[in-house]
């Protein structure tokens, strides 16, 4: 089962563009969010990002697991 805070560190990763921004957003350290999206990846099986010194951005995957993924965090909120 897939964890629902990782999942709503996926979507902020992507939003912001960054690990930093994302636990910004999040309140929560950089190292914690990277944890939990190399964790997601493990369980997934697949690689969601792609990193660099300066940014992240999705992977071909990654970018239709963000969609299905902020649809889904979304719909958890709206009820």
């Amino acid at each position: 089962m897939i964890n629902m805070q990782r999942l709503e560190m996926f979507v902020a990763v992507v939003e912001a563009g960054s690990f930093t921004g994302a636990a910004q957003t999040l309140g929560l350290t950089k190292a914690v969010v990277s944890f939990n999206i190399k964790q997601l990846e493990q369980e997934l099986g697949v690689s969601l990002l792609t990193r660099s010194t300066r940014r992240v951005a999705t992977t071909d995957t990654g970018e239709t697991f963000y969609h299905a993924a902020s649809t889904f965090c979304r719909m958890q909120y709206a009820y």
